[in-house]
């Protein structure tokens, strides 16, 4: 999303003959601002208090209409020679052919395109043609155009697809094209845009994880269902506009080395299932992706991780180590031993004793992803790295060392990232071959050098 600034003339919806003149301005870094020379109201000089909020605004401006949506007065005041202005934020701005009537705000669809998409897809449209003579001079050239046929399959209450985007440069003298990629999803039923959000960001941790570089849209295309506009007779498309604090980052991480690309996933049926699977369970991503999208401690990063883990495990395996009835009997056994005055505090002290312990949930999880044939290193040795380093940490043990370094910490963490990204991989069924492939990355290997030399062999006996 390309930041861009614009006049134009605002007002509040069903409210088009009170239009005030402003500027509206869009940063993915800071979002969209609008500022007004005047106000919604006719508010006495001097109060700053009164005057109606403005969650919604209607606007035109740099020749497209505009809806904006989450608007918040930042801040009201009156300049010299005695005229006031008002300052908004925006949630969601949303440009195009129509406007959006405040009480449906719904779409039937939604395409998107990711800064690391045409590198993921790894397929290119354009084919070059040179044609030399018998004494190797260039008699034609050429290039061509061939857009990939589009690719779909069905998912929950919709259907997911990917095509290709292309456009003419240049002139004559200096001709080209520009192609791209846009995965798009099409909906049984028309949904509002805080799931539309929901189900992009699931879209943006599959490039981002598989990539293992930052991904955020570039941009987000919208269609309106018949009606849904102010006046529309037929499907218009609007382009939404939000702020991406991870924007920043784009730069710091470069998909030079993937882990994972499209055909190498199991293509768009492999989407498909990681759609429907991660939608519930996107706490699992956000953790697990948060030091990708943002700057943090490396102690809060290593915690996100372990975080992510072990929510993955509490969602996907048995969560009692014993069947729950037998455990309350089994409890309620050991508090009638006790004196009655110690009873309670011992039924409460025993009441999650059933659920397994951080090292085993880490080892469980790291068998399934099968981690140790990636890692080149023990699953129990492993997780007890992991576990004795967020035991330190958490309790602060005097008289047992400093703990894991700060270094230390952020390559176990990218281990518990790996394996979160291996067991999500199993669980939506990608293609045969994704281990290997993901054994052979470059980074996973300076990844298995780091982890080797934290778990050496004489820290690696005690199980």
């Amino acid at each position: 999303m390309e930041s861009f600034e614009s006049d134009g003339l605002f007002w509040l919806p069903n409210q088009e003959e009170d239009q005030v003149a402003g500027r509206v301005s869009f940063s993915p870094i800071t979002g969209t601002r609008l500022s007004l020379i005047g106000g919604f109201s006719e508010t006495p000089f001097g109060d700053m208090e009164n005057g109606p909020e403005a969650s919604i605004i209607h606007g035109v401006a740099g020749k497209r209409f505009l809806t904006l949506i989450g608007s918040s007065r930042a801040s009201r005041r009156f300049e010299s020679p005695g005229f006031m202005r008002e300052d908004y934020r925006v949630e969601y701005m949303f440009a195009g052919q129509a406007l959006l009537a405040p009480e449906s705000v719904v779409f039937n669809r939604v395409s998107v395109r990711f800064n690391n998409l045409y590198d993921w897809i790894g397929y290119s449209s354009v084919s070059r043609e040179h044609v030399f003579d018998a004494q190797n001079k260039l008699v034609k050239a050429g290039l061509t155009l061939t857009p990939m046929e589009k690719i779909e399959h069905p998912a929950d209450g919709c259907k997911i697809s990917i095509g290709g985007v292309w456009k003419i440069l240049g002139n004559q003298q200096n001709p080209g094209f520009e192609q791209d990629f846009s995965i798009s999803i099409a909906y049984e039923d028309p949904v509002g845009f805080e799931s539309i959000v929901g189900d992009v960001t699931v879209l943006q941790d599959l490039l981002t994880a598989t990539t293992d570089a930052v991904s955020v849209p570039t941009h987000i295309t919208l269609e309106i269902p018949v009606g849904s506009g102010e006046g529309d007779s037929k499907p218009s498309f609007v382009q939404a506009y939000g702020q991406q604090p991870a924007y920043t980052r784009v730069k710091e991480s470069k998909p030079s080395d993937m882990v994972l690309k499209l055909k190498e996933i199991g293509d768009i049926p492999s989407v498909a299932r990681w759609f429907n699977f991660v939608r519930g369970r996107r706490v699992v991503l956000g953790l697990m992706l948060s030091s990708k999208y943002s700057q943090m401690y490396t102690e809060n990063k290593f915690f996100n991780a372990v975080s992510a883990a072990e929510t993955l495990h509490r969602m996907e395996f048995p969560n009692e180590l014993r069947p729950a009835d037998e455990y309350k009997h089994f409890r309620r056994m050991l508090v009638r031993h006790v004196p009655k005055k110690y009873r309670s505090w011992l039924s409460q002290q025993l009441l999650h004793s059933n659920e397994p312990r951080l090292r085993d949930r880490l080892i469980e999880l790291a068998e399934y992803a099968d981690l140790p044939s990636v890692l080149k290193c023990d699953a129990q040795h492993w997780a007890k790295a992991v576990t004795d380093a967020r035991n330190r940490m958490v309790h602060h043990d005097k008289g047992k060392g400093p703990g894991a370094s700060t270094v230390e910490l952020y390559w176990l963490a990218e281990s518990l990232r790996l394996m979160v990204l291996l067991c999500l991989a199993r669980f939506c069924e990608f293609q045969e071959g994704y281990v290997e492939k993901i054994r052979n990355a470059q980074s996973v290997n300076f990844l298995v050098k780091r982890v080797g030399e934290i778990m050496q062999p004489s820290d690696a006996v005690e199980s």
